[in-house]
């Protein structure tokens, strides 16, 4: 049977969670949005693709439609006979059919989510006050959580529940690439832990973490993820000052990120050990590390991640 999980709130970060949520199988997927053009964007850009409206149900329930296209239903709205048959009479609204057999169901209103094994909270931390009491009644068999800086201690008491998931992931879950922080309220069990996990992973990796520690992880990946950025600008501004235009030295500097990232994971080994396989002895990348630690290289990241670490634990005890 599959799981009923409801993602609320469809900017970026919920975007991400629901599309990636279409791949997986077993999950009956449910999304809303106050504002419903949103919600239906991502129901559109779900696995297998937005459907045409001029697409005839026929095409979809014959399978005359290539597997490869993109095929759904026009939206229609779920009289409470059809779903009272189809057992999932508290969930209306429209849907919308893929040829792959996938359905994302889009919510009229908030309450029709009840029901959900899981509700996924995906709207602005400012929001989330005017909507708790309606986001605990719909009574899931629990919660997950992406709202930044909401602990969840705050959580549990506000949704009247101790099944609660948090979660923090990073930017490059919009390509499902994420590194993402999961804590837990002492309420989940073993399975739904794992159900948690199972969705994390869905949008990039994940690592289990004691809330203390989510504003290093901010620091490292949350917040870190722009020092990326800024490190890969300024080596391919290097390539400019060297005769490569930035588009290409900006590719080179990128796939030199992964590199490093895939032979690290390949060979488990530490940062310091495989910068010294590549430096030799009077050689040319020893003058290059020379450089960096001059300008205080080290430092400067070290001391970046700190004040992250240190403005999001600030942040989240004014919440």
């Amino acid at each position: 049977m599959n799981s009923r999980v409801a993602v609320i709130g469809m900017g970026n970060m919920g975007g991400a969670f629901a599309e990636a949520l279409s791949r997986l199988e077993g999950i009956e997927l449910c999304v809303y949005d106050s504002h419903r053009p949103s919600a239906e964007a991502v129901a559109n850009r779900s696995e297998c693709g937005v459907a045409s409206e001029t697409t005839s149900e026929s095409a979809v329930s014959s399978g005359s439609a290539a597997p490869s296209e993109c095929v759904a239903s026009s939206e229609r709205a779920r009289s409470s006979e059809s779903a009272e048959s189809s057992g999932s009479a508290t969930l209306s609204g429209s849907e919308k059919v893929t040829t792959c057999g996938r359905r994302v169901r889009v919510l009229s209103a908030l309450d029709e989510a009840k029901g959900s094994h899981i509700v996924i909270i995906a709207v602005k931390p400012q929001v989330l006050p005017t909507i708790y009491d309606n986001l605990a009644a719909l009574r899931p068999d629990f919660f997950i959580s992406i709202a930044g800086g909401v602990t969840v201690e705050t959580l549990v008491s506000h949704l009247k529940t101790d099944k609660v998931a948090r979660f923090m992931p990073n930017i490059a879950a919009k390509v499902g690439s994420s590194v993402t922080a999961v804590t837990y309220s002492g309420g989940l069990s073993t399975e739904e832990r794992a159900e948690a996990m199972r969705i994390a992973l869905s949008v990039g990796s994940a690592f289990e973490l004691d809330e203390n520690l989510f504003g290093a992880f901010i620091g490292l990946s949350g917040s870190g993820i722009a020092y990326m950025f800024d490190m890969m600008h300024y080596m391919a501004m290097g390539g400019v000052r060297e005769g490569i235009p930035y588009p290409k030295a900006l590719a080179i500097v990128a796939d030199t990120m992964l590199s490093a990232a895939n032979l690290q994971r390949a060979t488990g080994k530490n940062a310091i050990e495989l910068e010294t396989m590549v430096c030799s002895a009077k050689g040319i990348t020893i003058e290059g590390v020379a450089a960096l630690a001059e300008g205080g290289f080290g430092s400067a990241l070290m001391n970046a991640v700190s004040v992250a670490a240190r403005k999001s634990e600030e942040m989240e005890g004014k919440k």
